[in-house]
């Protein structure tokens, strides 16, 4: 429990050492060895903060963005798609594309409306890039969840046989 205090205090908040030493009453000889110990998740959080780096948020905060991350299922808000699935798929040879090795791999930041700024936060939602590339902004957000629901039927038989 202190250990995640610690890796979120760190990480996500960007506390210094001292602080986070008089807030969870622990002595900062311990973070050394948590650090080293916490490695994957601190990976994990580096990735958000540099998709959250790259989409140039100006008025929510890493924290705030950290947590939405954080409690938004990892799919496809059209298909349903997860990025195990898209992994599964790719191995199998079931999914082949000549972009894969620059977008395809992972679930995007996708606007629903492509107008409104990232720090919208209602009108984030994670998106494959099959269903991202496609909606672009010609499509509502309606109308592509119900595209979605024929592409999520691709996928199913793709992944059955």
């Amino acid at each position: 429990m202190k250990q995640q205090q610690f890796l979120h205090l760190a990480c996500v908040e960007q506390w210094t050492y001292d602080e986070i030493s008089k807030k969870i009453g622990v002595d900062r000889k311990n973070f050394k060895i948590w650090w080293e110990e916490l490695k994957p998740e601190r990976d994990h959080i580096t990735q958000i903060r540099t998709l959250y780096n790259r989409k140039k948020f100006k008025k929510v905060k890493f924290p705030e963005f950290y947590e939405w991350v954080q409690n938004h299922p990892k799919q496809c808000h059209y298909c349903d798609i997860t990025e195990e699935m898209i992994k599964e798929l790719l191995e199998s040879g079931k999914l082949e594309t000549k972009r894969i090795k620059t977008r395809g791999k992972k679930l995007e930041l996708e606007r629903q409306e492509p107008n409104e700024p990232y720090d919208n936060l209602d009108n984030l939602v994670w998106s494959c890039y099959f269903c991202n590339s496609s909606k672009s902004d010609v499509f509502s957000p309606g109308e592509f969840k119900e595209i979605g629901e024929v592409i999520k039927g691709i996928w199913k038989e793709r992944l059955k046989k």
